[in-house]
């Protein structure tokens, strides 16, 4: 009785503070606890009224449902003690005070103190146990209630008063309104208490049977019964590599011993005979579905364990190991002889064996709970202050968990699983399937249709991807690939991590021209090239990056009204003009073209954007124009909004064009200016690197031909001459150490510095080394290539000139035939 007295305290202390350790980043630790602390909160907001009114619901008896009495008691103490710590403490007090009920529920079934002490810690510390315990999840009051349940039924067992009945009774019945674990509790009490009447069934075998048939009969005659049981047995997840996860979850001294123990219980009484086969048939069921693993089987487990290292294993620790140290002989051989004979080195074996539980429990709920991560708050605080209420975001499916927890709005798949049934008619575990499947199709199918029809189905007014989840390749390559062309999606929010897209169902721009141009005048090399890069909406690059591509297709509409105003052929004009509605359309409301993916508000892709729409009635220039100048410091550009230091080789690309589009702020030029110039090195090169050295000598090069500053001109120069060391006779580069690494634009862009710097003939030699090498299926992005060296000759040579060339290099190397 002392020791129950320390133990039983330091025990319930330990296993409060260990189910803290899952919640110590202060943050929700699982997918589920958005979900329930969602529920919770919409109760407080709601009252019970919100609630289903369907009583299987209640019970927990559909598929997807969930007894509410956790979520009204969790709203009830949260408006008692309305701290943001509640969703973290209150899981470690129900664990606890279920620690509590099952160290009683144990001492109904020892009589030895020592065997109560030593299951409940065994329980206590379970990974499995811990895990259901220390979450802010139904499972943890459900759990309590079980010790309870356990309690009661055991203590009726021995009494069989009906005062004992009734107290079991009531408990069960608020049992089964807390956690749909009361279904594993009857399973367990029926599989008990077969052993336990067993001389009673033997002679009344055929009233049982009777019973079954009956049973069966019900359950085949009533549609609603056979439905309900049904989609029970479907719900549970099937998995066989459950079984892998034993030693880790249920805990090793605990399934070790247990099993050892097990033929030793099996010989004893019918009640512990029970237990036995309670905890193998969980055990094996738990390998192909955890919901029977986690924590039901550990329950007898431990008692077993803890029985059996009392009676059989810790008196025979001394025997064992005297017969094992028998024979040791040599020096020292009589100290280890004696080992078996001192009490401190049997008390420390024992302590391992204790021990080990705790320490594996303490390492599990520090390790093996691993809180979902929340990578990009930013968004989820954009849905909260920026989306309706009501609103439905299409998420992959785990995602559904955080954005109800962070948001407060609808998923498409946990809301049809969970809250419908928690607030109306729960769905069948088909509907709840469909809604699975509907999700995949509408992230992964390229059939746009469908897609359309389904988000309307489901009523999705936004999309919500991340960049883990852009890592999967039927979200990349499905609705990630087209969306961001698509008029049907406008993007509202991204930032390199995230990005979100409204859903348009009847947009006010549709397409219009879904078929290429089929050209066949003077300029048809050229006019093919880019044709086959139509999608029906715009011209996106054959390559895994953002399809938006909007500076690409800025740069269209200036070759195209060209081609209109050389050729008369109104197809030009007609895609031009609508490649200048679909911009304005898919542009930001801050005025941002973004790139990138997941993309982002580069400064830099909203500028190259602009840079040829400047010329044209554009309805989007002012927004874009007023994003630019809030971008500008006094000594850098900002790369994206949230930049505080720009680049170096940004702020060179950015130079010019700011320059050409009037916005760029004196002091920016002359610091901007002032530190390119300054990094140059006395060889003309920038850090000693071809690619840098390209950028920043080509923007340089613009910006003299805009300005006419002859100091920019000098450095032009230098840096062409050291260009020149870095090419060979023919004009590749040395550094091409394999064919095509670098890009035929890369070299465009060479011959553009040597033109500026009056190295004509150097341009000449490596234009034709363009021509005699491009290849535009070793090209990475091969519309940015081509797009890049029509550019860069419209800087050197003209609209004119380099629609020439263009066409003439392109005449030589078209694309295949056979390229989409």
């Amino acid at each position: 009785m002392k020791r129950e007295k320390l133990y039983l305290p330091l025990i319930l202390v330990a296993s409060f503070f260990v189910r803290l350790v899952p919640h110590r980043n202060l943050i929700l630790a699982a997918y589920d606890e958005y979900l329930h602390q969602d529920l919770t909160l919409r109760i407080v907001d709601g009252g019970l009224g919100i609630l289903s009114r369907d009583i299987p619901s209640l019970l927990g008896l559909r598929a997807y449902s969930y007894p509410p009495l956790f979520h009204v008691a969790g709203a009830f103490l949260y408006r008692l003690f309305h701290s943001e710590y509640f969703f973290f403490v209150i899981p470690a007090v129900y664990g606890t005070l279920a620690v509590l009920g099952f160290y009683f529920a144990y001492r109904e079934l020892f009589e030895d103190d020592r065997k109560v002490l030593l299951a409940v810690s065994l329980l206590a510390f379970a990974p499995n146990f811990i895990y259901r315990t220390s979450l802010y999840i139904p499972e943890n009051m459900g759990l309590l209630f079980f010790s309870l349940s356990m309690l009661l039924g055991l203590r009726f067992l021995k009494k069989k008063t009906l005062s004992s009945f009734i107290l079991f009774a009531v408990t069960f019945g608020i049992y089964t309104l807390t956690h749909r674990g009361w279904i594993f509790f009857a399973f367990a009490a029926v599989i008990v208490l077969l052993f336990y009447f067993e001389p009673f069934i033997r002679r009344n075998i055929h009233y049982l049977i009777l019973l079954v048939l009956l049973v069966l009969g019900g359950y085949l005659a009533v549609p609603q019964v056979k439905s309900t049981v049904g989609e029970l047995f479907l719900r549970l997840q099937r998995s066989e590599v459950s079984f892998l996860g034993y030693f880790k979850w249920v805990g090793v001294v605990q399934l070790v011993f247990g099993a050892l123990g097990s033929p030793y219980y099996l010989k004893k009484d019918p009640l512990r005979r029970g237990l036995v086969v309670w905890a193998w048939v969980f055990l094996f069921a738990g390998g192909i579905s955890f919901r029977f693993r986690d924590p039901y089987a550990t329950i007898p487990l431990a008692a077993i364990a803890a029985d059996y290292l009392l009676e059989v294993v810790f008196p025979s620790i001394r025997p064992t190991l005297k017969k094992i140290l028998a024979g040791v002989r040599g020096l020292g051989s009589g100290f280890v002889r004696a080992l078996p004979e001192k009490r401190a080195f049997l008390g420390f074996i024992m302590a391992v064996l204790l021990l080990t539980p705790v320490f594996q429990g303490v390492y599990g709920a520090y390790a093996y709970i691993e809180a979902p991560s929340i990578t990009d708050k930013e968004a989820y605080e954009w849905i909260s202050l920026n989306t309706p209420e009501d609103a439905t975001i299409l998420v992959w499916w785990d995602m559904g968990y955080l954005l109800i927890g962070n948001t407060h709005r609808k998923d498409v798949v946990v809301w049809k699983k969970v809250y419908q049934g928690f607030f109306g008619e729960a769905p069948t575990v088909k509907e709840a399937g469909q809604a699975y499947t509907d999700h995949v199709l509408m992230f992964s199918s390229d059939q746009k249709s469908l897609v359309y029809y389904l988000m309307r189905k489901y009523n999705v007014s936004y999309v919500f991807v991340d960049r883990k989840r852009y890592s999967y390749g039927l979200v990349r390559y499905g609705l990630m690939e087209y969306a961001p062309y698509d008029t049907h999606f406008k993007l509202e929010f991204c930032n390199g991590g995230s990005v979100i897209y409204r859903f348009i169902p009847e947009p006010e721009l549709r397409m219009e021209q879904p078929f290429p141009i089929e050209y066949s005048g003077n300029y048809s090399p050229l006019v093919n090239f880019f044709e086959k890069f139509w999608t029906g909406y715009n011209y996106a690059d054959f390559d895994t990056g953002y399809k938006a591509n909007f500076n690409l297709n800025a740069w269209i509409v200036d070759l195209y009204y060209y081609l209109y105003n050389e050729t008369g052929d109104e197809r030009f004009k007609a895609r031009a003009d609508w490649l200048l509605r679909w911009l304005e359309y898919k542009q930001m409301d801050n005025g941002a073209f973004p790139w990138g993916v997941p993309p982002n508000d580069f400064t830099l892709y909203t500028a190259y954007t602009m840079e040829p729409l400047k010329k044209f009635q554009f309805g989007g220039t002012e927004k874009a124009l007023n994003l630019l100048r809030s971008r500008e410091r006094e000594d850098y550009f900002m790369t994206t909004p949230k930049d505080k230091s720009g680049s170096f080789v940004v702020n060179a690309l950015l130079l010019p064009i700011y320059k050409e589009l009037g916005v760029l702020n004196t002091t920016t030029e002359k610091n901007v200016l002032e530190e390119l110039l300054n990094e140059q090195s006395g060889k003309g090169d920038w850090k000693d690197n071809v690619g840098t050295t390209l950028a920043v000598a080509s923007a340089l090069a613009r910006y003299y031909q805009l300005t006419g500053n002859e100091t920019v001109l000098s450095a032009v120069r230098k840096a062409a001459e050291w260009l020149m060391d870095q090419q060979e006779e023919d004009g590749k580069l040395k550094s091409e150490e394999y064919y095509y690494a670098y890009s035929r634009a890369s070299y465009v862009q060479m011959a553009y510095i040597y033109h500026v710097a009056g190295l004509e003939g150097q341009a000449q030699k490596t234009l034709q080394f363009v021509l005699e090498t491009f290849d535009p299926t070793r090209e990475a992005h091969p519309l940015d290539a081509v797009v890049s060296m029509y550019r860069y000759l419209s800087y050197a040579y003209g609209r004119e000139r380099a629609v020439e060339l263009m066409t003439s290099l392109l005449g030589l190397h078209p694309l295949p035939d056979f390229f989409p």
